[in-house]
């Protein structure tokens, strides 16, 4: 039983530097792709002050469009990786730390709503909320922030102009609950089982399929759930529940 535990041991050590050595690469490599998109982003910025015909001008969108979806590719390949190679680590947070949930809710949402603005799509968060609750979960604050920023510019992705996207808590004996409702056209049956999956796409976004596979990553890792849900009336509910951190008096 030692033998094999120390066998265990090394191979554990072997994945760990092995991911770690990719971990490395998937930067490197990544920072360059930045780098290039980063000159064509000021290409096109510089562009924009021209004297350019309509017809250009809307090439010029176009090209803005795509420079920032591979930017939202890059960040979703960056965020896959690094919820692979932090799986294999364990996570822990006390109440102090704890990141709060609906502060995380309320970033998001500010930072998100002029793009949902812009297209005419209504970001907000559910006004049944007490304010004054403890919204303190298990996590790590950017990734939580992240977390719910995929799930909103998923539902934004799949929302009809003059839509709402609503952003709900829900206090739980032990965890939060966050629900993320749309009022698009929902996901076929045989497309949600495999969305949280590495590479789905959820319809016919064009995207590589990493976002969501991040999210359940790295919820799983704090030990919480995330699932989805055509809602009755039409839409989709993507929720994630979150563990509430112990008190110091009951570790």
């Amino acid at each position: 039983m030692i033998q094999k535990a120390r066998e265990n041991q090394l191979n554990y050590q072997y994945i760990t530097k092995e991911n770690q050595k990719k971990d490395i690469l998937i930067h490197c490599i990544i920072h360059d792709i930045a780098g290039q998109l980063s000159g064509i982003n000021c290409c096109l910025m510089l562009l924009e002050t021209e004297n350019l015909t309509p017809k250009a001008r809307e090439y010029l969108e176009i090209g803005k469009k795509q420079a920032l979806q591979e930017e939202i590719l890059i960040r979703d390949i960056l965020n896959a990786f690094s919820a692979e190679i932090t799986a294999l680590e364990s996570f822990t947070v006390d109440a102090d730390t704890a990141p709060n949930l609906l502060t995380s809710v309320q970033e998001v949402i500010q930072l998100l709503s002029p793009t949902f603005v812009l297209n005419k799509v209504h970001l907000q968060l559910a006004d049944n909320i007490d304010q004054t609750s403890d919204w303190r979960v298990i996590g790590d604050k950017s990734r939580l922030n992240r977390i719910i920023a995929n799930l909103a510019e998923n539902a934004f992705r799949h929302s009809p102009m003059d839509s709402t996207v609503t952003i709900g808590l829900q206090q739980e004996e032990d965890s939060i609950l966050v629900t993320v409702d749309d009022q698009g056209s929902g996901i076929p049956a045989e497309i949600a089982k495999h969305i949280f999956e590495k590479f789905s796409q959820a319809g016919n976004s064009g995207r590589v399929g990493l976002g969501l596979y991040f999210c359940r990553m790295t919820v799983e890792r704090w030990g919480g759930q995330i699932g989805y849900l055509p809602l009755p009336q039409g839409g989709s509910r993507f929720w994630v529940r979150l563990l509430k951190p112990k008190p110091k008096t009951e570790e």
